[in-house]
C-alpha cells in the first residue's frame, strides 16, 4: 500500500494541495465577516498527506504565518511524517496569492498544528478514485480537476489577473502562482504566455479589469486546473477580460 501511495501520490499531491488550499479562513475573524481583502501577493505554504491511497489531508500556512524560508528551506520531511502519522507527505509551496480577497470561506479544522516547525491549519480533505489517480499519473497539467468547497474570490478594479482559455472557451481565473519548480514574481506573470508550454487550443492572456469581480464556486463545487509552472486557475462563469484589452 505505501509503495503505491508513493507512486501515484508524486502526482496527485501537488495539485490537491494546490486546490484546495482555498478552502480557508482567518481564525482572527469571526463567521460572520463578510469578507477579507488585501491579500494579493501574501506568501504561503502548504502540506499534504495521506490518511489513505484515496484520501489527501491539506494544511495551510496562511492566516498563521508568511511561511518563513529559514523554516520551509529546512524542513526534514521524515520528521513531518511523525508529525503527521503518515507514509507520504508533500510540501507544496512557497506559494503567493493573485486574488485580492475572499468571502464566504472555511476552514475543516481551525486547530493549529506543528509539522516541520510550521503552525498549520486543516484547510481541505480531497477524495480521488482510482481513475483520477491514474489520470494523475499521465500529467496534471491543463487538466479539469474537482473541488467541493463553498468560497468566493474578489478580484479589484484595476487589478491584472491572468486567465488560460481552453478549447471549447471555458475561462480559468489564476487564484495563486508558485515558486515551487521556477522562480517567479507577480511582474513575471505577464510573460507567462512566452513561457507555457500550452496545449493545442489553449491560449493564456492577461489584462486589468475594469470592474471589481468575483470567482465563485458553482454548486459548492469548484474546478480547477495547473499550468506548466504549478500557477493554479479556477474555472470562472464568463471572461473577465471579455470588455478589457489583452496581451
Amino acid at each position: 500500500m505505501g509503495d503505491i501511495i508513493s507512486n501515484y501520490g508524486r502526482f496527485v499531491a501537488p495539485l490537491a494541495i494546490q486546490a484546495l488550499s482555498i478552502l480557508l479562513s482567518i481564525t482572527s475573524f469571526s463567521s460572520h465577516a463578510a469578507e477579507k481583502m488585501t491579500i494579493r501577493g501574501d506568501r504561503y505554504c502548504e502540506i499534504v498527506f495521506t490518511e489513505s491511497i484515496t484520501t489527501y489531508k491539506v494544511y495551510n500556512t496562511f492566516g498563521l504565518n508568511d511561511c518563513p524560508a529559514a523554516i520551509w528551506n529546512n524542513i526534514n520531511v521524515n520528521q513531518v511524517k511523525k508529525d503527521a502519522g503518515s507514509s507520504f507527505v508533500h510540501l507544496n509551496g512557497p506559494r503567493y496569492w493573485v486574488i485580492d480577497g475572499y468571502k464566504h470561506s472555511s476552514l475543516i479544522n481551525a486547530t493549529p498544528k506543528t509539522l516541520g516547525g510550521l503552525a498549520m491549519r486543516e484547510t481541505g480533505i480531497l477524495h480521488l478514485s482510482a481513475y483520477d489517480l491514474l489520470r494523475a499519473k499521465s500529467g496534471s497539467h491543463y487538466q479539469q480537476w474537482k473541488v467541493e468547497r463553498h468560497s468566493t474570490w474578489i478580484y479589484e478594479a484595476g487589478k491584472p489577473i491572468y486567465e488560460l482559455i481552453d478549447p471549447e472557451g471555458n475561462v480559468y481565473v489564476m487564484q495563486s502562482y508558485s515558486t515551487q519548480k521556477y522562480p517567479q514574481t507577480k511582474e513575471s506573470l505577464t510573460s507567462l504566455v512566452s513561457r507555457l508550454t500550452l496545449p493545442t487550443g489553449w491560449q493564456f492572456k492577461t489584462g486589468d479589469i475594469k470592474n471589481r469581480e468575483a470567482l465563485h464556486t458553482i454548486d459548492n463545487v469548484a474546478i480547477v486546473v495547473q499550468d506548466d509552472y504549478l500557477n493554479t486557475y479556477q474555472k470562472a462563469t464568463h471572461d473577465f477580460l471579455q470588455d478589457n484589452q489583452h496581451t
